[in-house]
């Protein structure tokens, strides 16, 4: 019985101690960084959305099913992002402290044409403090297109540089394109669907991208992001995996030149909810619509010339400050279309190298 109790009490120290060293249990005591304002309560929604019936309709090819899973992504959500180092490699550093935030979205399909289709990200936030409810705060947040059998991609090389490439191997495969909040070009991954019953899976290539700004306006030590993404579209929710390595270098020649410095995994969870005021955001997106779709068309314009160079800034204030104004600028949304594309493209070509 003695030996037993000591079995026990040891067994447990062990446990104790052991929990210390987990990964994913570091820092809970002191809190990750990130957001920390506190939001309105939220009311979840259990219905199946008709976005997953329509996938898991029997018969139906599977090209389509894919163009399914792609649309089932639209919708009312709150999402939460969460960031954490699991493991070191060429850097002196400590692990970093995790990352967690969350915020309220709507993603709607501005475009379906088939073979190409996009949907558009929209943040609409309300805060609580002292006891007072304060907004609407609405943000145009990421955009992501999605080509069926795409013959080119756009591929960051590091130092705010892009680089149109040709894809090789198309046949079922989709390029899926992420794009920062001023449509301006983030990073592309290509790749091709799995269906089940219960869930619709996306995973990538090893892809390279540039430092989100939860990175950037803290970190210095690394210039890019290299890893794979994966994207699970589920009967309510959808979710969006990064594993990615930081990298201190850049591409060259295609090849990954620099060291490895440590290993980040992220999860982006969006989840149905309902009852939410989104009177904001579809007033902004009303409005400020036919600037954004100028905007692209400008993009892929740019594009053509296979490579786009970006300064972070210009006069002190960086490009989606300058695009945000203008596009809630009465004036410039009573242009025409051809008055606003002009305007657009002196605007993005201050900020070209």
């Amino acid at each position: 019985m003695k030996n037993l109790l000591a079995l026990m009490l040891l067994f447990s120290s062990l446990c104790a101690y052991s929990a210390q060293n987990y990964t994913f249990l570091r820092n809970t005591t002191s809190g990750p960084r990130g957001g920390n304002t506190i939001g309105p309560a939220l009311e979840m929604d259990k219905k199946i959305p008709a976005t997953w019936t329509s996938l898991q309709e029997s018969g139906i090819s599977s090209y389509e099913r894919d163009r399914r899973a792609i649309l089932a992504m639209q919708g009312d959500f709150s999402v939460s992002f969460e960031f954490i180092e699991s493991f070191l490699l060429d850097t002196p550093k400590d692990l970093d402290v995790p990352y967690f935030s969350k915020a309220t979205e709507f993603v709607r399909v501005i475009e379906d044409k088939g073979d190409f289709i996009s949907l558009q990200h929209i943040l609409v936030m309300f805060i609580v403090q002292d006891g007072q409810t304060l907004g609407p705060f609405v943000t145009k947040h990421w955009r992501q297109d999605w080509q069926w059998q795409g013959s080119e991609r756009f591929v960051f090389q590091g130092d705010k540089n892009w680089e149109m490439t040709a894809v090789t191997e198309r046949p079922g495969q989709w390029v899926w394109s992420v794009f920062q909040v001023d449509d301006s070009p983030r990073y592309t991954g290509v790749g091709s669907w799995a269906h089940t019953t219960s869930a619709s899976f996306f995973e990538t290539d090893t892809l390279s991208r540039p430092l989100p700004r939860r990175e950037f306006s803290v970190r210095s030590d690394y210039k890019l992001l290299m890893g794979k993404e994966t994207l699970v579209v589920t009967k309510g929710n959808w979710y969006h995996e990064q594993k990615a390595f930081k990298h201190e270098g850049k591409l060259v020649n295609g090849q990954f030149s620099g060291k490895l410095l440590a290993r980040e995994i992220g999860q982006n969870t969006y989840k149905r909810i309902k009852n939410f005021d989104w009177s904001a955001g579809e007033k902004y997106w009303n409005e400020t619509k036919g600037y954004w779709s100028d905007v692209r068309a400008v993009w892929d314009q740019l594009f053509k010339s296979n490579t786009v160079t970006l300064k972070p800034k210009v006069r002190g204030t960086a490009l989606h400050f300058r695009h945000f104004a203008q596009a809630e600028d009465p004036k410039i949304q009573k242009m025409s279309s051809a008055e606003r594309r002009k305007l657009i493209r002196k605007t993005i070509g201050e900020y070209l190298k």
